[in-house]
């Protein structure tokens, strides 16, 4: 059972609330070895069972649940982390009910549970200046090298910091400016 501890440590790292045994829906009763939903980023009820359950009784447990959800009117998504095997025909059946992660592992570590349940977890991105070692716009300015920044690379440069629209307005103008257009003409295309 420590590798169900671990993955609703993982999950509750990632904000997720821990809900009591057995879980009670509609008035019915469900058991599964560790339930939890989403609180913050996420709204998914998450049930984790072992390869312990015989998988005709995890089916018929998962189905009523989901079932008794439908009764409830609950619009919470439904995935269930399995630790162990399965028969390809018992996933494709219990993915008629939830979404299906598979940990192969009876004894998973825990990067190999951050990335089976990967889809549950935010994203975690690197910091700006991690990725770009400072200030993207000087970067660029920087691989351009003083001798080749035009007024031109300039302009495009401060637009950037305007956000899209304002590069793609400063790229219009250069655009036409080199094509010899103004702005008052219209294409005969």
């Amino acid at each position: 059972m420590t590798a169900v501890h671990d993955v609703v440590t993982v999950l509750e790292s990632a904000g997720y609330v821990a809900l009591p045994k057995p879980l009670t829906i509609a008035g019915a009763e469900f058991e599964f070895d560790a339930v939890v939903r989403g609180a913050r980023h996420s709204h998914d009820l998450v049930l984790i069972a072992t390869d312990q359950v015989p998988r005709q009784r995890l089916l018929r447990r998962v189905s009523g649940l989901a079932r008794s959800l439908d009764i409830e009117a609950s619009r919470r998504p439904v995935s269930i982390v399995l630790l162990g095997e399965i028969a390809p025909p018992d996933r494709i059946e219990l993915e008629r009910y939830a979404r299906v992660l598979l940990i192969n592992s009876a004894d998973p570590s825990v990067p190999e549970i951050e990335d089976a349940i990967g889809v549950l977890l935010p994203l975690r991105l690197p910091e700006a200046e991690l990725m770009h070692g400072g200030d993207p716009l000087n970067d660029v300015l920087g691989v351009l090298g003083p001798s080749r920044v035009s007024a031109d690379h300039i302009s495009l440069i401060k637009a950037a910091a305007d956000g899209p629209e304002a590069v793609r307005e400063s790229l219009r103008r250069y655009v036409n400016d080199g094509a010899g257009w103004s702005d008052t003409e219209v294409a005969n295309d």
